[in-house]
């Protein structure tokens, strides 16, 4: 049987008011709730293996790496504690190091993870782990401006602002031995004009989720929210698509994974749905260290060199059909109220607009259940607009140029 889809301009808007119902509403999970019309985090999947694809062996130089970051059409990374002051644009297909960057006067006591605004580096010098106790905790922020292309350099003391910090919750300093701390720290990335930390729990295989202002100065790290990762969280990135992916691994099974995560509301992650991708064992993979994405679907991890013999590498990875899960409302603080919810199943969709709410370069796009783009049109059409669809799961996006606007919805046609 076949049905058509209509893109409409009118609101459906009360009718998701009067009939809201919290659930899981993603029909790839286990648990689907086709009556649930707002997605309250609940939804549980099956198990998910992602084999890593090898690209190289990584430097002797950048044994001990820690953070990586795709940045202006480069691969940047950095080691971890006790190392040099420095980055190191790496080429991805071989193991050369193309431009090292050095830090004036900054100290690396045990630099962890790097991230970029678009405009600006953070180097976050927040590894906590040998006693849980630091008081010196850091973020290193300097712009790419300052780095000529191809040369080394060295960025003056003058142009690298520091962001000190404590934890918000941390009250005892006194030391706790090694590993054996919750407030260790792996892991950042840069959203929404703030800096977004998650811990590296030793004591219950928690990450929990701090924010801090992305401006030099001494601040307290907000505490958001706390997640069970059955594990230990080593890096953190966040594509434009919305998607967050939280990097670890399991002393206990060996095991390396990360943890998928999205449709959340705002800036509380953990509301949202979230998926845990196995990557095999740390006897393949070595310790797992940086993550970063390239595109919205392909990125890159990498492992520091691990107990003397898996050697430092870089693999790449690329999400599939799982990435097309909906972000139902990137933007939800912003006021926008078009983008709503959609009861599922149906048998036919009226997107309906408030006048004035949809600028016209908002893009349309649906796309089937194998990731294949179906249908798009460059701008929301000015009147009715059919597709025809025959049954299946379907995403349908509503999304700005930018892709920081807009919303994703699963739309189950039976």
């Amino acid at each position: 049987m076949r049905f058509t889809l209509f893109l409409l301009l009118t609101s459906l808007m009360s009718f998701y008011t009067l009939h809201a119902q919290p659930g899981c509403t993603d029909p790839l999970a286990l648990n689907f709730d086709g009556n649930a019309t707002t997605n309250d985090g609940s939804c549980q999947y099956p198990s998910t293996n992602l084999p890593p694809v090898f690209k190289t062996n990584l430097s002797n130089t950048l044994d001990e790496n820690s953070g990586l970051i795709w940045v202006d059409g480069s691969l940047w990374t950095h080691n971890d504690g006790g190392s040099e002051a420095k980055i190191y644009r790496i080429d991805t297909l071989t193991n050369a190091i193309l431009q090292t960057v050095t830090l004036e006067g900054a100290t690396n006591t045990d630099w962890e993870d790097i991230a970029f605004d678009g405009t600006n580096f953070y180097i976050g010098d927040f590894g906590n782990n040998a006693n849980g106790n630091r008081t010196d905790l850091r973020i290193y922020k300097f712009p790419l401006a300052a780095i000529p292309v191809g040369s080394d350099v060295t960025v003056p003391a003058a142009q690298i602002g520091v962001i000190n910090f404590v934890y918000e919750d941390q009250t005892n300093f006194d030391p706790a031995g090694s590993n054996n701390t919750r407030f260790d720290c792996e892991a950042m990335f840069f959203r929404n004009n703030q800096l977004h930390l998650f811990t590296k729990n030793w004591i219950d295989k928690t990450t929990t989720h701090y924010t801090l202002p992305a401006n030099a100065g001494t601040f307290s790290a907000q505490k958001l929210e706390t997640f069970d990762v059955d594990g230990l969280i080593t890096a953190a990135d966040y594509a434009a698509s919305g998607v967050i992916l939280l990097l670890g691994y399991n002393l206990q099974t060996a095991s390396a994974f990360f943890w998928q995560v999205w449709d959340y509301s705002s800036d509380l992650f953990f509301n949202g749905n979230k998926r845990r991708v196995e990557l095999g064992g740390v006897l393949a993979t070595g310790q797992v260290e940086g993550l970063c994405f390239r595109t919205d679907r392909y990125g890159y991890f990498s492992n520091e060199k691990t107990a003397g013999i898996i050697p430092a590498r870089l693999y790449s990875f690329e999400l599939g059909l799982s990435l097309l899960t909906p972000v139902r409302d990137l933007n939800r603080n912003s006021g926008s109220t078009w983008c709503a919810d959609l009861p599922n199943p149906l048998t036919a969709v009226q997107l309906r607009e408030f006048a004035g709410k949809i600028e016209p370069e908002n893009v349309v796009e649906i796309w089937n259940s194998q990731g294949q783009l179906v249908w798009g049109s460059a701008a929301l059409p000015t009147g009715q607009k059919a597709v025809t669809l025959p049954s299946g799961v379907y995403f349908l996006q509503v999304r700005s140029d930018s892709r920081e606007t807009g919303c994703r919805r699963t739309i189950f046609l039976k």
